[in-house]
C-alpha cells in the first residue's frame, strides 16, 4: 500500500509526461482491441448466418453458391430424404435457391456497390425461422416483388420500401424489409426464384438448404449423400459454411492489425522508457535517501516497476474504454467470396478487455524495466552526491 501511494504521488508530480505516456499506451491498446473487435464482428456476423439445424448442399467441388449448380431432378430427390423436416402444410423444409449479384448506388450520389441477390421461395422462412419481416410483407410467388435486408435498406436509397430496383432488364418492387438477427442475410435481397431464373436464363439452382429433423444426424446425412454417386454434392452445416467464407478476410484483418500494433507498441514502450528514465534522473537524491533509511535495491526496483505497471494499467483501461465506443458500430466491406457488400459491426468481448489491459501492462513493464534496474543499482554515495553537485 505504501509503495502504491508513493508511486501514484510521483506519477501525479510529473502529470504532463505521465499524460503523454498514457496517451501513447492508450492509442496502441485502442488499435489492438479495435482490430480484435473488427475481426470478431465479421466472424460473428457470418457465424450467425444460417441455422445449426440446416444443411446447405452445393455441387461437388464448388467453393461457393456462385460456383455451384444443382439440377431440378437432383434437388427433387434430395428434398425427399427422410431426414428432412415435414412442415404443417405437408411441405418439406427444403429451399432451392440461386445466387446473383446486383449493383446499386449507396445513398444519394454515393459510390456503386454490389449486393447479393437470392432467388428463393416462401418456405425459406420456415427453413430459417430467425429471418422475419419487420416492415411490409413477403413477396408473392410468381411476381417481380422483392424484400431487402435491413442493412441494404439502411445503406441504399433505391432499396427502401416501395422503391423499384432495376436489374435483369426488369423492374422489381421492394415490398418488405427483413431482419436476420445481425447475420449476413441482412445484406441480401430476396425474391422469387422462378422469376429470377427466367430473367437470368438459369436452368439450375445454386444451392439447396434443408432443415433436418435431428441436427445431430448431420454427419451421417452428409456421409450418405456425398457417397451416393447420383448426387455429386457437398454437404455442410449452414453456419459452418458461412463461417468459412469469413476466415480469409478475418485473418487478413488480424495480421494487418497486429503488425500495426507491434509497430505502434515500439513507440509506446520507448515513451514509457523515457518517462521512467526522466523520473529516475529527477529522483536520484531521493533514491539515495531511501537507501540510507534502509530500503533495499529490491524495494527501489519494486517501486519503479509498480509505477510502470500503473502507467500500463491506466493506459490499457483508457484504450479499452475508447474501443468500447465502437461496440455495435456497423461498417461495410466486400465479401471475398461473392464480391458483394457485407455489413457487420465491431463486437467487444470480456476476453478482449483482458487482453488489451494485459498487453498495456506488459508494454509498461518492458518500458520501465531498464530505468527501474538503473535506479536499483545506484550507489548510495553517488546518489546523495547529486545534492551537493
Amino acid at each position: 500500500m505504501l509503495w502504491s501511494v508513493y508511486s501514484l504521488r510521483n506519477l501525479w508530480a510529473r502529470r504532463v509526461t505521465t499524460l503523454l505516456t498514457l496517451s501513447g499506451l492508450g492509442l496502441v491498446v485502442f488499435v489492438f482491441v479495435a482490430i480484435l473487435m473488427l475481426a470478431h464482428g465479421l466472424e460473428r456476423t457470418m457465424g450467425k448466418t444460417g441455422d445449426p439445424a440446416n444443411a446447405i448442399l452445393l455441387s461437388k467441388g464448388a467453393l461457393s453458391e456462385i460456383e455451384s449448380s444443382l439440377s431440378r431432378d437432383q434437388t427433387g430427390v434430395l428434398a425427399a430424404q427422410p431426414d428432412v423436416v415435414t412442415l404443417e402444410d405437408h411441405q418439406v423444409a427444403a429451399v432451392r435457391e440461386i445466387a446473383l449479384q446486383l449493383t446499386l448506388r449507396k445513398q444519394d450520389r454515393g459510390s456503386l456497390a454490389s449486393l447479393s441477390v437470392r432467388g428463393s421461395s416462401p418456405v425459406a422462412f420456415a427453413v430459417r425461422p430467425r429471418v422475419r419481416i419487420v416492415q411490409g410483407r413477403a413477396w408473392q410467388p410468381g411476381t417481380t416483388e422483392v424484400i431487402v435486408g435491413s442493412q441494404v435498406a439502411r445503406q441504399f436509397s433505391e432499396a427502401r420500401l416501395a422503391e423499384t430496383l432495376r436489374f435483369g432488364r426488369r423492374e422489381w418492387t421492394v415490398v418488405g424489409i427483413f431482419e436476420a438477427e445481425g447475420s449476413g442475410f441482412d445484406s441480401e435481397v430476396w425474391g422469387d426464384v422462378d422469376q429470377m431464373m427466367t430473367t437470368f436464363h438459369r436452368t439450375a439452382f445454386s444451392s439447396m438448404t434443408l432443415r433436418l429433423a435431428d441436427p445431430e444426424m448431420l454427419p451421417a446425412f452428409k456421409a450418405r449423400l456425398e457417397r451416393d454417386p447420383r448426387f455429386k454434392v457437398s454437404v455442410k452445416r449452414e453456419p459452418e459454411y458461412y463461417e468459412g467464407k469469413a476466415e480469409g478476410l478475418a485473418r487478413l484483418i488480424r495480421v494487418t492489425g497486429l503488425f500495426l500494433t507491434v509497430v505502434f507498441s515500439v513507440g509506446a514502450i520507448l515513451g514509457a522508457t523515457m518517462t521512467m528514465s526522466a523520473s529516475v534522473a529527477h529522483r536520484t537524491t531521493e533514491i539515495g535517501t531511501l537507501r540510507t533509511l534502509g530500503f533495499t535495491r529490491a524495494h527501489i526496483l519494486q517501486a519503479f516497476m509498480l509505477e510502470s505497471v500503473l502507467l500500463g494499467l491506466t493506459g490499457g483501461l483508457l484504450g479499452v474504454a475508447g474501443a468500447a465506443l465502437l461496440n455495435r458500430v456497423t461498417i461495410s466491406t466486400v465479401n471475398w467470396d461473392t464480391g458483394a457488400e457485407l455489413a457487420f459491426g465491431f463486437h467487444l468481448t470480456p476476453g478482449m478487455v483482458g487482453e488489451g489491459v494485459l498487453f498495456a501492462v506488459c508494454m509498461g513493464l518492458i518500458g520501465g524495466l531498464v530505468p527501474a534496474a538503473r535506479a536499483a543499482r545506484l550507489d548510495i554515495v553517488q546518489a546523495l552526491g547529486e545534492r551537493t553537485a
